[in-house]
Formats: structure tokens, C-alpha cells, sequence
């Protein structure tokens, strides 16, 4: 198995790509074609978000309130499963606020079963509160949902290593508990999306062992710093977690305007406004020539990044897919 359920690549080895696909304003014909199109071009991963209500965003953060159909992730996941064959699995990440966590352990180990060895766990404290308060989960404070992660990772963690879990905390329970059968995998990989450099880097630090992050390549190089701080303070090898990054949709032309004018048509689909979709596209600097992405994709990798996870919106994008599968992975290398 090649990627992030192989062997850690070398320092030499080149940036993979790999796609989080959006299941908002999509049918579902076109969510199984998206996956089963990732697959076939030879990218690196497969992820379905973890969404209730559709969001969209900027690079300022998200704009809430935009409205539309959205797939249940884990769903998806396991639609993927019977149609692909090769490409690693999972959502980029489960919000542990709407998802008991041993419960998820065990979809991810069913997955793995169903998927003959390819799932990821991945786990985040989640941040969407209209979806929240819309399906009756509590919105907690920003601290609240961190303690709560920190809980979650600790039963996820205890549970992926085959232990029996007893744990009496605030927000997350468990009494013995096993996941049994264990899964495909000798060692189904716990994921931690966030970048929060004072708790949950910690987290990621203490259980991960791939670690999401996110910003531009600075930041993220700086970030990816402070969570080998974290390992050296607990003696734990910072090179045994796996980084990855989470990035926006990348849109491929021969100018920056035409890049725009591209992307700003396929998000104005996503269920926010005209303005809106016009206002996330002019604000990413991965619509623009391939010679400007690229050397956004070679920063993320000299900051430490051994993937980046792309979010692709429903329709594809063909030019950029393509261009990505061919010319940018092969100036990558």
C-alpha cells in the first residue's frame, strides 16, 4: 500500500496529492464518479467531509448559511469502497461533537474490512455550530470542544491499539470497552485535523499518527515546529507522525482572471450566493497559472508536508484535475 498507509517516504520523495471531495450540491452519480475518477488518475487519497449543512469559505474562514443538499460522509466512504480498489479512504475529519467516538472506531474498522485495508480515523473537534444546533448537538465553547477532542483521541487511540478502554470523562464514556474485530490493518492510523498550537497539537502529538493541518506554507511550517515541540516534550519522535494538509480548491488556467472566473462558477453551485462564490474565488491564491500553484504545492512541501489534500467541490473541474494528474505531478517529481 502506497502513501500515507505505506512506508514513510523519504525526504527525496515527491509531494502526492489527494482530494477531499465535497458532498454538498453534488448528485450522487457525480460523487461516485469524482471518486472513482481519483482512483483512476493515481492520486494518493480519498476523503469525504463530515458535513450536516453545506459551508462555504474564504480565506478569511468560513461563510455560514448557505443552504442546499449534502451526503452523509461515512455513507459515501463506503459507496467509494465498492467502487475503487487501490486508493486509501476516510473523512477529513469526523467532528467528535455529532460522532460518538467508539462507535466511529468501529465504522472505520468496518470500512477497513469493506475496503480490504484501506481506511484512515480522522478525528477533529469540529466548529460548524448552525449544523450543531440544527441536528440537537450541543455548540460548545471553542475550550469545551477541545477537552472534548482531547477525550475522544484518548478512547480512539486506546481502542485502535486493541486495548480495553475504560474511561470516565466530562463529555466522553466508556466502560471496557473493545474494537473487536480489529481491523485490516496491523495499524489502522488515527488522523487529527487542527492546528491549535497550544492544546490541540498536543493531542496530535500524544495520539496521532497523521496530523492535518492547515494555512499558507508559513504558517503551517511554523505550526508543524511547534507539534515537534509537543513530541520532544513527551518523548515521542516527532518523524513518526505523518503531515499532510488541507488545502482549497485548486483551479487551473492560462491567467489568474480566467482561474477566477472558473472556480467562482463552480462554487456559486455550492448553495451560498453569486457574491459570495465570486468573493471565496478571488480570495484563493490557488486559482491562478500552473506555474503559481506549483510553487505553492513546493512550499507546502519544504515546510514538511508529505501530501496535500485538496477540496474538490462538485462539478469536477476537468482542465485542473487533468493538469494535476499530468504536468503539475510531473514537475512535482
Amino acid at each position: 500500500m502506497s502513501g500515507l498507509l505505506g512506508s514513510r517516504p523519504g525526504p527525496e520523495a515527491p509531494l502526492r496529492i489527494g482530494f477531499q471531495v465535497w458532498g454538498m450540491s453534488a448528485g450522487w452519480d457525480e460523487l461516485m464518479a469524482a471518486g472513482e475518477r481519483i482512483e483512476a488518475l493515481g492520486f494518493a487519497s480519498l476523503f469525504a467531509n463530515d458535513h450536516l449543512m453545506p459551508i462555504l469559505g474564504d480565506a478569511d474562514g468560513p461563510v455560514l448559511g448557505a443552504e442546499g443538499p449534502v451526503f452523509e460522509g461515512w455513507m459515501t466512504l463506503g459507496a467509494w469502497a465498492a467502487r475503487t480498489s487501490r486508493v486509501p479512504l476516510g473523512v477529513l475529519v469526523c467532528g467528535v461533537g455529532y460522532r460518538n467516538v467508539g462507535l466511529t472506531v468501529k465504522m472505520a474498522t468496518a470500512l477497513d474490512h469493506a475496503s480490504a485495508g484501506r481506511a484512515i480515523l480522522g478525528i477533529g473537534a469540529g466548529w460548524h455550530e448552525p449544523e450543531h444546533r440544527a441536528f440537537g448537538y450541543d455548540a460548545l465553547s471553542l475550550g469545551d470542544r477541545i477537552s472534548r477532542l482531547d477525550e475522544a483521541s484518548l478512547l480512539a487511540r486506546g481502542l485502535l491499539d486493541g486495548d480495553a478502554v475504560t474511561l470516565a470523562g466530562r463529555w466522553v464514556r466508556a466502560e471496557a470497552a473493545r474494537n473487536d474485530p480489529e481491523p485490516v490493518q496491523a495499524h489502522l492510523p488515527l488522523l487529527i485535523g487542527g492546528s491549535g498550537e497550544k492544546r490541540t497539537l498536543r493531542i496530535v502529538a500524544r495520539d496521532a499518527d497523521i496530523w492535518n493541518g492547515e494555512g499558507d506554507p508559513q504558517t503551517y511550517a511554523r505550526k508543524s515546529g511547534v507539534l515537534d515541540e509537543h513530541c520532544a516534550a513527551i518523548g515521542r519522535d516527532p518523524r513518526s507522525i505523518r503531515r499532510t494538509v488541507g488545502i482549497q480548491p485548486i483551479c487551473i488556467r492560462s491567467s489568474r482572471s480566467a482561474a477566477v472566473d472558473a472556480l467562482a462558477t463552480i462554487l456559486a453551485r455550492q448553495g451560498g450566493s453569486a457574491a459570495d462564490a465570486r468573493a471565496w474565488a478571488a480570495s484563493s491564491p490557488l486559482a491562478d497559472t500552473e506555474e503559481t500553484v506549483i510553487g505553492f504545492l513546493r512550499g507546502w512541501h519544504e515546510a514538511g508536508a508529505e501530501e496535500v489534500v485538496v477540496d474538490l467541490p462538485i462539478p469536477v473541474d476537468d482542465e485542473t484535475i487533468e493538469r494535476l494528474a499530468g504536468s503539475v505531478r510531473t514537475r512535482l517529481a
